[in-house]
């Protein structure tokens, strides 16, 4: 399955430049993926659910196991509680093969204690019985909810399970996996949180869209649950919530945090009029104002090379952050004055160039931020890990990393860690409850090719 299937690439049309930068109205391989990458982290209103069918008559008997299963959900400590959700549309990886119970109606998860066998003569006062008696089932496992029925999110999906299976793939202790498949529609998600809690899982992963977050955040989150995207807008956080993400504003802001200096707080922001560029340098701006500093010109790339550059010129900035896609980055770097500090976040980097003829000379000395997996493949906190198979892009690349650091940080979760730092394929990651900071990796363009900076601290 191709990215193009999945969505649509979204053309900059009102940003295509005419006359020397005619070039990019030619077709873009890559605006697909950007555009997939882009919707996977932007604002966008949950699918409402369509109005319930009639339910059917059924007979009393046949009645009874949807009862049961709704009751189950309401207990989730009880072993007979997790097998009913686990069987309901959980798929257990790494787990015990499952062992039915027809008169029960329940089925073993592959936890320790087994589930036991009720005779049917017993249903009803001898499950009650049973439920009060029996202490309950340990917590263990990972949930994790990702939006593989989603058309939109299904590769998206995909590349973080794979990630995420494969750093369990290389880890010492290797945690049953359940995965709770949604659709997009809020009621999807919330359903797939309940079925997470009732499978008896310690750790929930997920959801990962903007309006899956925001789908849940009003509900009481029973367990540590991690979620891979930030709500939109400035909500609030539930209690037991932790967020990992890989949106723009964050690498925005550690750009005005790593460039800022007393001696020199005027910036200059160029962007383009794609969504995503907007938000990284409002997000910029933002973080530099809170610094001290200010921001002295603000220009949008609309196809005027010429007023770009005495936008710049005229604000006679000490440093420029640009906020544009690799190929508008190499178009304008050269229009932002050469003696000028120029930065910007991991949407500059569109991969490493194969051959000399494809190195970005265009883009010497403009330093941006982006996450160890893609640029130290030697490095020990990122060669332990598998690579995904075939050429994918950078943006999936880092979908991928996004599930192996989920995994590490649900290993440290599901044993009641809830304040620690991760050496990340990310970036380096200070986990606490509530948005869980992500500092990338600082990198300079230097003879076309993005090289880390030696000697910078990272930390």
């Amino acid at each position: 399955m191709s990215v193009p299937v999945l969505c649509a690439g979204q053309q900059d049309t009102a940003s295509q430049p005419s006359g020397p930068a005619s070039a990019l109205t030619r077709e873009n391989p890559r605006a697909a993926v950007r555009s997939f990458f882009e919707s996977l982290f932007a604002p966008r209103a949950p699918i409402e659910p369509r109005e319930p069918a009639t339910p059917r008559t059924s007979p009393p008997a046949q009645a009874a196991a949807p009862e049961a299963a709704s009751a189950a959900a309401e207990m989730p400590a009880a072993p007979a509680a997790s097998a009913a959700a686990a069987a309901s549309g959980g798929a257990l990886l790494g787990a015990k093969p499952a062992a039915t119970d027809a008169a029960a109606g329940a089925t073993n998860s592959g936890a320790d204690t087994p589930v036991a066998a009720v005779a049917p003569s017993s249903v009803g006062s001898d499950v009650a019985t049973a439920a009060a008696v029996a202490p309950p089932a340990p917590r263990a496992g990972i949930a994790l909810i990702l939006p593989a029925k989603a058309s939109s999110f299904g590769r998206a999906a995909q590349l973080v399970r794979q990630g995420f299976m494969a750093a369990r793939g290389v880890a010492l202790d290797k945690p049953e996996v359940r995965i709770f498949e949604t659709d997009g529609s809020a009621d999807s998600v919330r359903d797939a949180l309940a079925k997470a809690v009732a499978s008896n899982a310690a750790v929930i992963v997920g959801p990962l869209t903007k309006a899956d977050v925001g789908a849940i955040l009003k509900l009481p989150l029973l367990l540590p649950t991690l979620a891979l995207n930030t709500p939109d807008g400035d909500a609030a956080l539930p209690r037991n919530m932790f967020a990992l993400s890989l949106n723009t504003e964050s690498e925005a802001r550690a750009a005005a945090a790593a460039a800022f200096r007393s001696e020199a707080p005027v910036a200059v922001v160029v962007t383009t009029v794609a969504p995503l560029a907007r938000r990284a340098a409002a997000a910029f701006a933002d973080a530099w104002i809170k610094l001290g500093g200010s921001i002295k010109e603000s220009v949008e790339f609309t196809g005027s090379l010429g007023r770009v550059r005495q936008a710049v010129e005229r604000a006679r900035g000490d440093l420029v952050f640009l906020a544009a896609d690799a190929e508008r980055a190499r178009l304008l770097r050269p229009y932002l004055g050469r003696n000028t500090q120029v930065i910007a976040t991991s949407q500059v980097f569109a991969g490493a160039p194969k051959g000399e003829t494809q190195k970005a000379h265009d883009l010497n000395g403009l330093r941006f931020f982006d996450m160890p997996w893609l640029h130290q493949p030697d490095h020990a906190a990122t060669m332990v890990f598998p690579r995904p198979e075939g050429q994918i892009s950078p943006d999936l690349e880092r979908l991928y990393a996004l599930g192996i650091d989920a995994f590490r940080i649900a290993g440290e979760l599901a044993q009641a860690r809830t304040d620690f730092l991760v050496d990340g394929v990310t970036g380096n990651l200070s986990v606490q409850p509530g948005l869980i900071g992500r500092l990338p990796l600082q990198l300079e363009y230097r003879n076309g090719r993005a090289t880390p900076l030696a000697g910078v601290d990272q930390k």
